[in-house]
């Protein structure tokens, strides 16, 4: 009997996660919304840092050294519905590397928790 594999190892584990964040990043950079974001941002530490924490959130080993997410979001402005489209970008990013529905569903949950360290801003009115 095998044993059930963790959200790590369903992606694919490092070099699936990686190929995930680069598309993340690549759907985030095309969105007006969110580009702006990301500016002055050091877009490989990002991705570095985007895939050790995914890596984690999912089962797999903890590398990440960073900032802890209050930190690395504080005043950054970030809004209900730009959490709200990173995560609709992190599940076209999974979908296109054949990720099932209920595996990003399992994702989606994972990531949904943090919306209170990331959001820090108000939508306009």
């Amino acid at each position: 009997m095998s044993e059930a594999k963790t959200l790590y190892q369903q992606l694919g584990e490092g070099p699936g996660i990686a190929s995930v964040v680069d598309r993340l990043y690549e759907l985030i950079l095309a969105d007006e919304t969110l580009s702006p974001y990301f500016v002055e941002t050091r877009l490989s530490q990002q991705k570095g840092h985007m895939a050790m924490f995914l890596a984690a959130a999912t089962g797999g080993p903890n590398g990440y050294k960073g900032l802890d997410l209050d930190a690395a979001h504080a005043g950054r402005g970030i809004t209900d519905a730009d959490f709200d489209n990173v995560i609709g970008h992190a599940a076209t990013a999974l979908t296109e590397a054949g990720v099932d529905a209920e595996t990003i569903g399992q994702v989606a949950g994972a990531l949904m928790p943090l919306r209170a360290q990331v959001v820090t801003g108000e939508a306009a009115a």
